[in-house]
């Protein structure tokens, strides 16, 4: 597929792989599966960031970046699921400086907007969640009007 998310779902792997060792991950798209999967869900947000006089656009795409894990008191556990978010934030931040993003046409950057936070816990699992934003220069297609399509 050439769609921005499923390119930022690649990449986004990579980086998961780096992450865990022990466990093949699954990156949804608008469902968080079982303990440990991931989801990637598209936020709607004005997508138009600059528009230049030469016709050139910027643009962005935000997604949060969810994930449920094993809940407890234990203070070891739960600190590792946060820790897991400061090391993925830590990562997308030095790959965002050193050039390092996804395969996506026209990207400038990655970042996170803010850091992993706990969303919701319901029993023995809680939801995590981190925002993260790609900005890219719009390639604009050729545009054919249905006028021409109907001559």
């Amino acid at each position: 597929m050439n769609y921005r998310i499923s390119k930022l779902r690649d990449y986004l792997f990579e980086i998961i792989n780096v992450l865990t060792t022990n466990r093949r991950y699954q990156i949804n798209a608008d469902f968080l599966g079982e303990d440990g999967d991931f989801s990637l869900d598209k936020i709607p947000t004005e997508s138009v960031v600059t528009k230049y006089i030469t016709g050139k656009e910027i643009h962005r795409d935000v997604y949060s970046f969810r994930s449920r894990k094993l809940y407890s008191q234990d203070t070891i556990n739960n600190l590792k699921n946060i820790g897991f978010f400061e090391e993925f934030e830590s990562i997308i931040g030095s790959n965002n400086k050193e050039g390092i993003l996804p395969n996506i046409e026209g990207i400038q950057s990655i970042e996170c907007l803010n850091c992993g936070t706990l969303n919701s816990v319901d029993g023995t699992q809680a939801t995590f969640d981190i925002q993260i934003q790609i900005t890219y220069q719009e390639t604009k297609r050729e545009e054919v009007s249905l006028w021409k399509k109907l001559l």
